[in-house]
């Protein structure tokens, strides 16, 4: 008889550790690509993700340590108009932060407050002149009314204070200020209307304004995501140029995460 030397084990899969992990995850920020035309052909698109580090039971409220969150947002503008196509900047942005979607609650469940707490880095991953980098710690109650229709009215402002601001843009404060002021209605997983005021020193203010519709809703009925429409105006949508005016911009694509 031929004697074969065994074989090493194949390396074991856990679905249960793969289902644990996939259920830590969940949507931050919305994730959209849109596209616009203003000063050349470009395209802004943003992904987000938290990880929740402790799971809580489905039988009870989460606890205090339960809802710690582990966050990453990617920002970037691309420049579809240059022959090499390249990512005129990118902004990441790593945070720790504690969330709850309800401290409180009334008896009709009409009205509830949320909050959120933690810190935040910003950088584009840049050195030399071109290098921006800031640090902030923020706090951000939510204050909802839900309707009856199924939809619900939130304003979320978000208050920050800065810390290890690189020398590159020390006076990046005069141009995000300390509160951007969040208003926007939602239908439940249908349409979405958002704005957002960010007040600068001296005159320095940004207006975004986003709105995402259900692509189930139109002939593409079997088409996931939302036709998203994005405008800006103002400061901030590159790090890079945090301190250049934008002119009005209109984009339009598709939104994946509301």
């Amino acid at each position: 008889p031929v004697n074969r030397a065994a074989s090493p084990a194949a390396p074991t899969y856990s679905s249960a550790a793969w289902e644990h992990f996939r259920n830590a995850l969940s949507p931050h920020e919305p994730v959209y690509f849109v596209l616009g035309t203003r000063g050349g052909t470009n395209a802004r698109f943003q992904i987000s993700l938290k990880y929740r580090f402790f799971q809580p039971p489905r039988d009870r409220a989460p606890s205090f340590h339960e809802n710690l969150y582990l966050g990453y947002t990617q920002n970037s503008l691309w420049d579809l108009d240059s022959p090499s196509k390249p990512f005129y900047d990118t902004t990441y942005n790593p945070s720790l932060f504690w969330q709850s979607d309800t401290l409180w609650q009334s008896p009709g469940r009409r009205w509830s407050i949320g909050m959120a707490s933690g810190l935040e880095h910003q950088s584009n991953g840049r050195e030399g002149e071109d290098s921006r980098s800031f640090n902030n710690a923020f706090l951000q109650p939510a204050l909802r009314y839900r309707f009856d229709g199924g939809s619900t009215l939130s304003f979320a402002p978000r208050v920050r204070g800065y810390f290890g601001v690189a020398g590159e843009n020390r006076d990046i404060a005069d141009y995000r200020g300390y509160v951007d002021w969040n208003l926007s209605w939602a239908q439940d997983d249908g349409v979405m209307l958002a704005g957002l005021l960010r007040q600068g020193k001296g005159g320095r203010n940004t207006v975004q304004v986003d709105l995402a519709w259900p692509l189930r809703d139109t002939w593409l009925a079997n088409l996931n995501g939302y036709l998203h429409l994005q405008y800006f105006n103002g400061y901030g949508q590159t790090l890079l140029n945090y301190d250049v005016r934008q002119p009005s911009q209109f984009r339009v694509g598709l939104m994946l995460v509301r």
